[in-house]
């Protein structure tokens, strides 16, 4: 993974006397931060050169207009790449995985099935929109603790 690598060895070399933990935080915190920054960068150069000037033309326009820069693009490949092999698809973690999966179809269901259960302003997008993508984008939004403490509740 040559872009956290890059972060890294910077961190290492400022930092020589950190504990690892702190140079991992700080290479990923600027790894992230440098893909955000291409991607905003990029993008406006792309909506400048696209000519677009209103939201109905960016919907209308042929191709994405939000992309990274090809450099950013292929590390940001070989990043996914590798947190596929290294963290979601490693054995150790597939307990917890499949923890995550269960709690996160079950909600799911539930809510589908009893919209009613649903917070008021989420019923509401129920009329402008498809209860499933409502549900998809409640459940989004939640962290971990919160589904585990909705889904008990909801069990009850």
């Amino acid at each position: 993974m040559r872009a956290f690598e890059r972060f890294f060895v910077e961190m290492e070399a400022k930092y020589s006397a950190a504990p690892e933990k702190l140079k991992f935080n700080e290479a990923l915190k600027r790894m992230l931060n440098w893909f955000v920054t291409d991607l905003i960068d990029h993008t406006k150069l792309r909506v400048a050169e696209s000519g677009v000037k209103t939201l109905d033309e960016v919907r209308r326009y042929s191709e994405r207009l939000a992309l990274f820069s090809p450099e950013v693009e292929e590390r940001r490949r070989e990043a996914k790449a590798y947190l596929y092999k290294a963290l979601y698809e490693s054995k150790p973690l597939q307990p917890e995985k499949l923890k995550a999966e269960r709690i996160v179809t079950e909600t799911f269901d539930y809510l589908v099935a009893h919209p009613d259960a649903l917070p008021p302003s989420y019923q509401e997008k129920i009329e402008h929109g498809k209860l499933v993508r409502v549900v998809c984008d409640y459940i989004a939004g939640m962290t971990d603790h919160y589904i585990e403490d909705l889904l008990k509740k909801l069990r009850v």
